[in-house]
């Protein structure tokens, strides 16, 4: 793994308007942390990437500049985000879809902020840990994450009150009511009106009502304890579950949706806490269960229901890469922003493997369409990114007159 040294010439097109909001001096721990979290193996620990930047930088500087600098992180991420869907050739009118989950992550620290007791639904046990609400874009089959923001319990916002500092004060908000400012305050491209996807926990007033307000379309998955009054019987209501088996039953027809065939049924009616809703039972072949999907246009097909559903899966891949490839649990900050600012970081790391995929000569072919587009995966990104570092190193090493040499050895060792 080669040192970070100078700034990388493949990096000009990516960072440059990064480098007008910063200024010299926080850009250039910006970019280095960026390419250090996008290229680094293992575990991405404090220690491990100052070695990275050839101890250029210490591990107090690093912590430093994401606890106390003033990092713009959120409105970098925004920004590349919006430049990542007009590398991918955006136009207004086409799909695009505004994905809303959050992810868990075990933290035994007890000195780190907003760390409180949860369910820790992937060990199925009570644990400490944070829960990390994320948005991300989906188009052309392509995950763009836009915002992300770690959520604090009212213990941990009541005690932050008494911080010297009001940018160390959280006020404290429930999950939902983030996730419905995140709708509230998207930016996108002019003339663009997202489909907002979320699972059933994000089916509340506090996420509906944002919806409502920026006129946005939405797919939900309902749990099966809701209750339904189809149209025309107010007064007969039924609990999801068992009135969706009796339905697919009596009206389910097989579709093929997205390349796989669905037993669905609809129906339009009132939804309690939500309103007037088109539901679709959806059950795959050989399978007793089956799922509720909710959405507040009802002249919607079922098909086209299922398949905008189906892409809410993107943030679930979203998540597994960061946390396994580009280190989105791996932070060892005690501070609220410092963790803050590193999980940005993170998604910034990988817009920017992103824009090294759609740089290439058979991505770019692809993106002159308007299909879905394949893109390379992770960890062949990051061999490509750190190829591209170690030709900037050996680039510099051709340039000095003592180190020819060396740049020649090494280029027959490395086989870059």
């Amino acid at each position: 793994m080669p040192r970070i040294g100078k700034f990388p010439a493949f990096g000009k097109r990516f960072f440059r308007r990064a480098r007008k909001l910063l200024g010299a001096c926080r850009f250039e721990h910006f970019w280095r942390l960026v390419v250090a979290l996008a290229s680094m193996h293992g575990k991405r620990s404090l220690q491990r990437i100052c070695g990275l930047l050839g101890q250029r930088r210490t591990r107090q500087a690093v912590a430093y500049f994401l606890e106390q600098a003033h990092l713009e992180a959120p409105e970098l991420l925004k920004l590349k985000a919006l430049e990542t869907l007009q590398q991918l050739g955006y136009r207004p009118g086409e799909p695009l879809f505004l994905l809303l989950d959050d992810t868990q992550k075990r933290k035994r620290g007890k000195r780190m902020a907003a760390v409180t007791k949860l369910f820790l639904h992937a060990e199925k046990v009570y644990g400490r840990g944070h829960v990390i609400l994320c948005a991300a874009f989906v188009y052309r089959e392509v995950v763009i994450p836009y915002a992300v923001k770690l959520w604090a319990s009212q213990a941990y916002c009541q005690q932050s009150q008494k911080e010297p500092k009001e940018k160390d004060r959280i006020s404290f908000c429930k999950l939902t009511e983030l996730a419905g400012a995140m709708v509230r305050e998207a930016t996108l491209p002019a003339g663009a009106k997202p489909v907002v996807l979320f699972d059933a926990y994000y089916l509340c007033p506090a996420v509906l009502t944002a919806c409502q307000e920026r006129g946005w379309p939405f797919v939900s998955r309902a749990k099966s304890n809701r209750n339904f009054a189809p149209d025309g019987r107010p007064k007969d209501k039924r609990k999801l579950g068992k009135y969706g088996q009796s339905v697919l039953s009596r009206s389910g027809r097989w579709q093929k949706v997205s390349g796989k065939r669905h037993k669905l049924a609809e129906r339009i009616g009132w939804l309690k806490r939500v309103g007037r809703v088109k539901v679709v039972f959806s059950q795959r072949p050989g399978e007793k269960r089956f799922v509720a999907l909710v959405t507040n246009r009802t002249s919607w097909g079922s098909g086209r229901v299922l398949s905008n559903y189906l892409c809410r899966w993107g943030i679930e891949v979203l998540f597994k890469m960061s946390k396994q490839y580009l280190g989105l649990g791996d932070y060892q900050l005690l501070g609220y922003q410092g963790v803050v600012s590193y999980l940005h970081l993170v998604l910034i790391a990988s817009l920017l493997l992103t824009h090294l995929a759609l740089s290439g000569t058979g991505a770019q072919a692809q993106s002159n369409g308007h299909g879905p587009l394949r893109l390379e995966s992770i960890p062949k990104l990051q061999e490509k990114l750190r190829a591209l570092l170690w030709q900037d190193v050996l680039t510099t090493l051709q340039k000095g007159s003592r180190t020819q040499l060396a740049a020649r050895k090494l280029k027959e060792v490395i086989h870059y």
